[in-house]
């Protein structure tokens, strides 16, 4: 607005009959526009109390699809899709076995598996990213992001600021809890250093320098 006014380019708002080239067209428009983002946020908290009570009762909120799962919309409940599930099952049944997550999404590339998104080529993030998922467990951790910001919707990692709420036993699980449990343990190991005999480990062979280097900083 203050960029078109310094070119004497007027905005004509005709619901609130506000003219910025006038000397109260700017202070009106402020006025309204505090209002409405009071508005917005006073709605943002209300559907936050309202998921929340939700999400108290043990119902599914904001269940954006899962690699192996079909969702229906009506019941909101996750059935198993036994094609999607046979990946799923493949990649937690390599990585227990000791293979990495880069080596995995390599092969589901080359099989001609289509990732969550549907693309064909996989990356490492996205098998680590279904290694780390407690759906396939059968159980769901509601509440993992929530939005920080209700003009912007920016959302976040929800370490704690925000309640979360675990639903087990939700649905048919994909792979067993002691075939979960083991994965987290491996990505556990893998994500952290670990020495032995003043060595650090190797855990990845994906580059000459793979698992070689530690920041100082944070560790990884």
């Amino acid at each position: 607005v203050r960029l078109l006014k310094e070119r004497q380019i007027a905005i004509l708002f005709e619901e609130e009959a506000i003219n910025t080239l006038k000397t109260d067209g700017e202070l009106l428009l402020s006025v309204l526009s505090a209002v409405a983002q009071q508005e917005v946020q006073n709605t943002s908290e209300h559907v936050k109390r309202g998921l929340t009570m939700k999400m108290e009762r043990g119902e599914l909120c904001g269940f954006q699809g899962s690699l192996g799962y079909d969702y229906n919309a009506e019941t909101k409940s996750i059935s198993i899709n036994d094609k999607e599930a046979e990946i799923v099952r493949y990649i937690f049944m390599r990585y227990i076995s000791g293979v990495g997550s880069s080596v995995i999404a390599r092969e589901l590339s080359e099989q001609g598996y289509s990732t969550p998104r549907g693309l064909q080529t996989w990356n490492d993030s996205t098998v680590r990213g279904i290694l780390r998922n407690e759906k396939y467990k059968g159980d769901i951790l509601q509440g993992k992001t929530f939005t920080i910001d209700p003009i912007s919707k920016r959302r976040i990692a929800n370490m704690g600021e925000s309640l979360k709420v675990l639903l087990p036993n939700h649905h048919e699980a994909i792979v067993s809890v002691a075939d979960f449990d083991k994965a987290q343990e491996i990505l556990t190991k893998r994500s952290h250093s670990r020495l032995n005999g003043g060595k650090r480990e190797r855990y990845s062979r994906k580059f000459v320098f793979s698992s070689k280097l530690k920041c100082s900083f944070c560790g990884g």
